[in-house]
């Protein structure tokens, strides 16, 4: 036999056997769903299948929950991950560029919130750090937040300022929300009726937190937009929403690229004229803006999580414009 044919002979019989030269690559030793390459790329430990001891292995916080390995408790609430509905903290990037958002659920004594800490670089930076206080199903109950604007010029004194929603009853009993919103402009204050059913143009996504999803699934509810309510116009877009498909969604990781079965949100927002001839120039009299939303539907998840979603944004300085941001989950 030629010795080159027989050394391809051997090679392939050692790839084949189990515990041979080419499971290397694929080596498991701790069974833990993460091979010993994956392991050193997310310095995870390759002797134990639970590195942090929160009582998930290794590959399912990495793949499925979403999680950090390495930390017993990823959103730092003070319950360990294997016990939490919410375990995971996620890095968002907008495809653009500009914006990035790291979330993370807290489900505990006090009430669920919803902590974002949002950057938006426009050659200036501007910081957003939400905390929104929720009701069971998501919806808003009250916020607080601290906006900071960090200018490229400068001479220009850069700017922090505190802000809030907190709700009220009127005279007549009925649900009111007063918004204070800082900017470098001044501060807008305001005491308008607040809908039930109503969440902010930054957590809408997390509507779909509170029950099983499945195709068909529709929702109706509010979104409100502080933005619109500072340009005096109404606040408030109408969303309907419908679970629309099982689909399979890519996303690339630090161990490669995954496919992740996922369920695709299509969310219609419906506004009320516009006042501003621009807005009604670009948008006409009765806007409908298509937003989109997949989140993961794998077994076993605690929760879905928003692999990627659709906001829009409307900017009146320096220059009027209405479009949409794109936001992936990074890992």
């Amino acid at each position: 036999m030629n010795r080159n044919v027989a050394w391809v002979l051997l090679l392939v019989g050692l790839i084949a056997l189990p515990g041979g030269a080419g499971s290397l690559w694929a080596q498991d030793d701790d069974g833990d769903g993460l091979s010993a390459e994956q392991e050193a790329i997310l310095g995870t430990d390759p002797a134990r299948a639970d590195t942090d001891g929160d009582g998930l292995l290794d590959g399912d916080e990495y793949f499925l929950y979403f999680t950090n390995p390495l930390e017993e408790d990823t959103d730092r609430d003070g319950i360990p991950d294997g016990e939490d509905r919410y375990p995971f903290e996620l890095f968002y990037r907008d495809l653009n560029g500009i914006t990035t958002t790291v979330d993370r659920i807290v489900a505990g004594p006090e009430g669920l919130r919803l902590r974002q800490l949002v950057e938006i670089k426009v050659g200036n930076v501007i910081t957003v750090d939400w905390t929104n206080v929720l009701q069971e199903d998501f919806t808003l109950q009250e916020a607080e937040f601290l906006i900071r604007f960090d200018f490229l010029d400068p001479t220009r004194e850069d700017f922090v300022g505190e802000g809030y929603y907190r709700p009220r009853k009127g005279e007549n009993g009925e649900s009111l929300m007063e918004i204070r919103l800082p900017s470098y402009e001044g501060i807008f204050e305001a005491v308008i009726p607040w809908p039930g059913n109503a969440m902010t143009i930054s957590d809408w996504v997390y509507r779909f937190y509170d029950r099983p999803l499945e195709v068909g699934q529709r929702w109706a509810f509010n979104v409100f937009y502080h933005e619109l309510l500072r340009w005096g116009e109404d606040p408030f877009f109408s969303v309907t929403a419908e679970v629309v498909a099982e689909v399979s969604m890519p996303l690339d990781t630090r161990l490669g690229r995954r496919e992740y079965p996922a369920y695709e949100i299509r969310a219609v927002f419906r506004h009320a004229p516009f006042q501003d001839p621009f807005f009604r120039t670009q948008l006409g009299e009765n806007p409908e803006l298509v937003l989109q939303a997949f989140l993961t539907r794998g077994e076993g998840a605690r929760a879905p999580v928003v692999l990627r979603y659709t906001t829009l944004f409307f900017r009146v300085t320096p220059t009027k414009s209405v479009g949409f941001s794109v936001f992936q989950v990074q890992r």
